[in-house]
């Protein structure tokens, strides 16, 4: 908006320091650009002691009554790197202990559990937000996404509210500050906050704020934090849980706001919807402008019926908005996928040296790097998949390390020079007549073609997979430990998560008739860092293949069925539709078969 000043006019100098009501429709004027050099440390920054209970406008100089301890910030965050935050999921996997306590001292405030509040700026307003979850089947499409329809019916009658503590777009100054309350619904000197909870009694909320105030971020950056750490204590205090969220734009330069709130986020255990990592791979990623989302060619904004819709801003705001109020339903609440599981899951003992998520080591070997997978539990298998899919079923694994790429043809040549390509099971290790094998041997001496030296091998029979993993010291991953691997805890659809495929996230039908290097797709990484699960090339487990073994599958570490002629494949290759690329998908063959999109990777157990 234009940034007018009339002479004498108190209510618009309090307008423009405390926040931009609204995303500017208009061109901005020249914005001023603050120097690196004035901007706190983005570990150095410190909040003034905040008192909870009712929040007051920090301008009127009100002090807040006390009610209640403020919470405690628990995790130490001072040596998170600046960039720290890019790296986190979209939709995180799980919820922390705390959050858990917060929802129940809610519970026992008379919260509504299925109850969420909007808090934020213009990209958390109706009509565009979430709000056709509340019109009926008729407004939105969910596709191949119907699994998220049990949180549109949980969370039935928050998704089109028109919050009060959202309103047309609020910042953080605003939503702490009574002047932007409704007086037809709020109490005098009531914030918008604070009418907010009171009149929807919400166990949870979405705060997603930032891009209202930007532009003065820039002019005041130590001013975010404090306000944002308000708002977060506010909400504890009231029982209701935040749910803190980055923002897609950079309007203020250095993704300073962004910063902020994941830090917080990660102080106060508290889940992070890492929005701005969801427009990433979209066209311009997902903005029309420095602070716009863009608008897929359909009526709705919750269309996600057809893949191309997903290639636009706001139709990925709200279907991973909704991922992430499923994940908290499911996590929180206990889905009924979670209820009739029999036994309950219980986690395994670790191993004496504990290990963590992404550590890495390097095979003497062969030099491929594995990523360790600690012990854990998940769900396997898939209520919407084919027939040998079901049933679900808890799987307890040890700790174990993967291979964080598919064997390369520069690794199988190695191999071959040290064993050879023997005979077994009928077929030699390695067929050299098969397409896109680049292997050859050259008086005596296995080569692999100039520039291919990085692709996944195929062509291998299980057998030579199989001999392969032994040489090295290590094994096939078994069934279980691939999928946990692929979708880890959370249960994801794809490794990367529940959003749709994108050729910079896997090699699949479409992205090119041909693997790509291994390694190369990392943005498709999974959970625990391991890359090109789904697409490139599909892998050889180690079990055999039982089109009803997960009725009879054990709970801790599967092994698998203890005979049959067919061994499961596993992931999907580069020729594949996006249900083979699916994390529970299952496939087989003979364990002879050696063809083009077939690879593997080894797996460690200690």
């Amino acid at each position: 908006m234009d940034r007018l000043i009339k002479s004498g006019n108190v209510l618009h100098l309090v307008m423009i320091v405390l926040l931009i009501q609204a995303c500017s429709f208009g061109r901005r004027q020249s914005e001023l650009v603050v120097p690196e050099t004035t901007r706190p440390p983005i570990n150095a920054l410190t909040a003034t002691p905040v008192l909870s209970g009712q929040v007051s406008s920090d301008e009127a100089g009100q002090k807040a009554s006390v009610v209640a301890e403020t919470p405690d910030a628990l995790i130490d965050v001072s040596t998170l790197s600046v960039d720290f935050w890019m790296n986190l999921p979209v939709i995180p996997e799980g919820i922390s202990d705390r959050v858990r306590s917060i929802y129940e001292r809610g519970l026992q405030m008379g919260n509504n559990p299925n109850a969420f509040s909007k808090v934020g700026d213009c990209h958390s307003t109706n009509p565009y937000f979430l709000a056709d979850f509340d019109l009926g089947v008729e407004a939105y499409h969910l596709g191949e996404y119907d699994y998220l329809q049990p949180t549109i019916d949980y969370f039935n009658g928050s998704f089109g509210r028109a919050s009060l503590a959202a309103k047309q777009g609020l910042s953080t100054a605003g939503v702490l500050a009574s002047l932007w309350s409704d007086w037809r619904q709020c109490s005098s000197n009531e914030t918008p906050l604070d009418c907010e909870f009171r009149n929807h009694h919400p166990n949870f909320a979405l705060i997603s704020l930032g891009t209202n105030e930007a532009y003065d971020v820039k002019l005041d950056p130590a001013s975010f934090e404090p306000r944002l750490r308000r708002i977060i204590e506010h909400s504890i205090d009231q029982g209701v849980v935040p749910i803190l969220s980055t923002k897609a734009d950079n309007d203020e330069g250095d993704y300073f706001i962004n910063q902020v709130t994941a830090r917080l986020a990660m102080e106060y255990q508290l889940p992070l919807w890492n929005f701005w990592r969801a427009v990433q791979p979209l066209p311009q990623h997902g903005m029309r402008s420095a602070d716009h989302l863009t608008f897929a060619p359909t009526k709705s904004y919750t269309d996600f019926s057809k893949p191309e819709y997903l290639e636009y801003g706001m139709q990925v705001r709200n279907l991973t908005a909704l991922q992430m109020l499923d994940m908290i339903r499911r996590e929180i609440t206990r889905a009924p996928i979670e209820e009739k599981l029999v036994p309950t899951v219980q986690p395994l003992p670790t191993l004496s040296i504990a290990y963590q998520a992404g550590e890495t080591m390097l095979s003497p070997i062969d030099g491929m790097r594995l990523m360790h997978v600690p012990a854990g539990s998940f769900i396997m298998g898939s209520d919407t998949g084919n027939p040998d899919e079901t049933p679900v079923h808890a799987v307890s694994l040890d700790g174990y390390w993967m291979d964080r790429t598919e064997v390369t043809n520069a690794m199988y040549a190695k191999f071959l020079n040290a064993k050879g390509n023997q005979l077994e099971g009928g077929t030699v290790w390695l067929d050299l007549n098969e397409l896109l094998v680049w292997l050859s041997n050259e008086n005596g001496s296995w080569q692999v073609l100039p520039g291919r030296e990085d692709y996944p091998v195929v062509g291998v029979s299980w057998y030579g997979a199989r001999a392969y993993c032994e040489w090295t010291g290590r094994a096939l991953p078994t069934e279980s430990q691939w999928e946990y691997a692929a979708k880890g805890s959370a249960g994801f659809r794809f490794p990367w998560g529940n959003k749709g495929l994108d050729c910079s996230y896997s090699q699949f039908s479409g992205c090119g008739n041909r693997p790509v290097p291994a390694g190369s797709l990392s943005k498709g990484a999974s959970p625990f860092g391991v890359f090109e699960l789904a697409g490139n090339v599909a892998e050889w487990v180690n079990d055999r293949y039982a089109e009803d073994y997960y009725g009879q599958s054990p709970l801790y570490n599967p092994m698998g069925p203890v005979n049959g002629y067919y061994r499961v494949i596993r992931g999907g290759d580069w020729g594949s539709d996006y249900i083979a690329l699916q994390t529970a998908h299952r496939t087989w063959a003979g364990a002879d078969k050696q063809e083009s999109n077939i690879g593997f990777r080894c797996a460690l157990n200690p």
